[in-house]
């Protein structure tokens, strides 16, 4: 096989894991939903092996007793947003892929300064929410960056192909 130097290529998924990621997102709201004002239903109620559990005392490593809605709440934000955030454009091209490489580079940085913010201001425990929202984030800066540089790219390709047409 032959390699071209000017491209890279990228671990993508399929691009039909974008859908999955829409249905995650959307069994993630109705898990949060559940959570917080659904009552948390008995249905949930299932043991866990917890390496860590703080509840009312540290213990390590037992079989815990929880609520998973939370859990499942968490698990399917961040699988639909891996899935929307890095599945395959139904035309990736390399221009498409320095676009989705330029967008990453951005997101990690607003990831970065997040997380220095954070760790200047929050102490504790709640470090470790805060990291999970500021992956959240950095998921969420790169598909919003990502999905308005193609918008950008597609108008500014439109554009010229209206004015090499001659179309006025």
């Amino acid at each position: 096989m032959e390699s071209n130097q000017d491209s890279i290529s990228l671990p993508l998924l399929p691009y039909r894991f974008r859908y999955a990621g829409f249905v995650l997102i959307v069994i993630g709201f109705f898990a949060t939903y559940l959570y917080f004002w659904g009552g948390r239903p008995r249905f949930f109620e299932i043991p866990v092996l917890a390496v860590v559990t703080s509840y009312l005392e540290t213990r390590w490593f037992v079989v815990a007793q929880t609520n998973a809605l939370d859990e499942l709440a968490f698990l399917s934000y961040l699988f639909g947003l891996l899935f929307i955030g890095f599945s395959r454009e139904k035309n990736e091209d390399s221009i498409i892929t320095a676009l989705r490489a330029r967008s990453i580079f951005y997101s990690t940085y607003v990831a970065a300064a997040l997380w220095a913010l954070a760790y200047l201001t929050v102490f504790g425990w709640p470090i470790i929410a805060v990291s999970a929202v500021t992956f959240a984030a950095f998921l969420i800066v790169h598909i919003t960056l990502f999905r308005f540089m193609m918008i950008r790219h597609r108008k500014k390709e439109f554009t010229s192909v209206i004015n090499h047409s001659g179309v006025t």
